[in-house]
């Protein structure tokens, strides 16, 4: 599904509109779209009709709600249309609006009446708002923050149509009162409020309105379109079991993770990488540390190498790597690895020397930060999986810039490096492709705020990717997979209390789901 900003989304329109399409169709079949999603998700019939009040702006977002006004009239349903801004100034809207006075449907003008407004509130089955839509920004006026508030208070389902009045489509940000929707029903594509953090709670429920703009519309747009996926797409993207087949099929992933302080990362990754299905996983980790990851590690194979006197790995280890490297079809680098020089000469020179594909995490991205231009030379694909501050290392930008705009950041640092970036947030993003794909994830919690979890999710992406998915869609499968798991050991436990092994243990029970 596209995630895209309200220009694209006019472009879309444009497009279509190019292709035979006129404005006014578009807006008939937004409205009638919605009012079939509306109908079918409250069981309407003409023996079971509901009391419907439609708020209406008098913009474009308005006129899809005179269009469901009318739709719902025509399925039988006592329709009053609430004015929410005065008459439609739109010419479109204004169409739509006469068509309802036609119909001899009941209008009221909103005036900030509260007794009134709380007669047909308490009378009334389902709300459905249709005030603003994607254009709207800033706050609400006094005057719609009081119908917010008295429509938040009632005991009527509230639908909104596209974006819930309040809510800032395109930065996904909500300044003062909003309308708080259970259902929001997006129309022809999920719009940034929709998915972001923490603001995407006021959407509710999603559902998604075809009205005719295709994919190709999106495709045409002139800015790059994000999207997402839901479990559906990514069970068709999943690597599928064979039912004749040995553990050759399903690839062999080199995990080079681990150090004297951090054991843990070697055992989370080694093992997110064997729960996702890899054949074989080698856990490369330096011999100082064997007492303590040998005995947490008895399904992977083995390969303790030389140790510096920090107890990470010496850059004498290379040699041994390069070897076993021969034998994978991924390698992952950097989980607990540590940060000194000869960390930093190993992941730099296994950079330049690896023919397999690579994921790079945590003390891997910080070794490349010191010589970034060294991705430029790499022989196989790179996955990143930074969180912001170690984005803030590679990009040179600070982590407040990458909070507040991980898109654009990790798009440009993927396509200017030819690699593959999973930006860590809270709608991780991942970039990667030629050309370059931006997918948003809406998976995972704040249980995931915590040491370890990064392990994991890499440990993971290397899973896939040696089992032969291509690396964006091994990372896209990877982040979207390790954040569902979270979301259902949340449900089950907490996410305060939830750590990184609990969501390791879940993936067996997850992955029945996908097969």
């Amino acid at each position: 599904m596209f995630v895209v900003t309200s220009n694209q989304m006019y472009q879309a329109e444009c497009s279509a509109v190019k292709r035979g399409m006129t404005f006014p169709q578009l807006m008939e079949n937004a409205g009638t779209a919605c009012a079939k999603i509306i109908k079918k998700r409250f069981c309407i019939t003409r023996e079971n009709p509901r009391r419907v009040l439609v708020i209406c702006g008098k913009g474009k977002n308005g006129g899809d709600g005179f269009v469901i006004a009318r739709k719902m009239w025509e399925y039988g349903c006592k329709v009053t249309v609430m004015l929410a801004c005065g008459e439609p100034k739109a010419k479109d809207a204004a169409d739509m609006f006469s068509l309802v006075e036609s119909a001899g449907i009941d209008i009221i003008r909103y005036d900030s009446n509260l007794t009134v407004l709380k007669q047909y509130l308490d009378e009334t089955d389902i709300i459905v708002e249709a005030v603003f839509g994607t254009g709207f920004s800033g706050s609400l006026n006094q005057s719609l923050s009081v119908l917010a508030q008295a429509v938040n208070s009632a005991s009527a389902p509230l639908v909104s149509i596209d974006v819930p009045a309040g809510a800032n489509c395109d930065s996904a940000t909500v300044s003062g009162t909003v309308f708080k929707a259970d259902i929001t029903i997006a129309v022809s594509a999920y719009k940034p409020i929709h998915i972001m953090k923490p603001c995407c709670k006021y959407c509710g429920r999603l559902e998604v309105a075809d009205i005719g703009i295709t994919d190709e519309d999106f495709k045409s747009l002139d800015s790059v379109a994000c999207f997402t996926l839901d479990a559906r797409d990514i069970k068709e993207m999943l690597p599928k079991r064979k039912p004749v087949s040995n553990k050759g099929t399903y690839g062999h992933a080199l995990c080079v993770c681990g150090s004297m302080r951090m054991t843990g990362a070697a055992y989370l990754s080694v093992s997110g990488a064997l729960r996702c299905g890899a054949g074989l996983v080698t856990a490369a980790f330096p011999k100082s540390a064997y007492a303590a990851i040998a005995p947490k590690l008895t399904e992977p194979l083995l390969l303790p190498l030389e140790p510096n006197f920090e107890g990470t790995l010496a850059f004498s280890a290379m040699a041994d790597i390069l070897e076993a490297s021969k034998r994978a079809s991924a390698v992952l680098i950097g989980c607990g690895l540590g940060f000194n020089k000869d960390t930093v000469h190993l992941v730099t020179n296994l950079v330049k020397e690896l023919k397999a594909p690579m994921i790079i995490d945590a003390d891997g991205i910080n070794a490349l930060s010191t010589n970034i231009d060294i991705l430029k030379e790499a022989r196989a694909p790179i996955i990143l999986t930074p969180h912001p501050g170690e984005m803030s290392r590679l990009c040179g930008k600070s982590v407040a810039e990458i909070i507040e705009n991980p898109i654009a950041i990790a798009y440009e640092f993927a396509k200017e490096y030819g690699v593959t970036v999973a930006l860590k947030t809270a709608n991780t993003v991942v970039c990667g492709g030629n050309p370059v794909k931006i997918y948003v994830n809406a998976t995972g919690n704040s249980g995931l705020a915590r040491g370890g979890s990064g392990d994991l999710l890499a440990g993971m992406a290397v899973s896939f990717l040696a089992q032969g998915m291509a690396p964006f869609n091994a990372a896209v499968s990877s982040v979207y997979l390790h954040g569902l798991c979270a979301d259902a050991v949340a449900e089950k436990t907490s996410m305060r209390g939830m750590l990184p092994s609990d969501v390791l243990n879940y993936l067996p029970e997850l992955f029945s789901k996908f097969e």
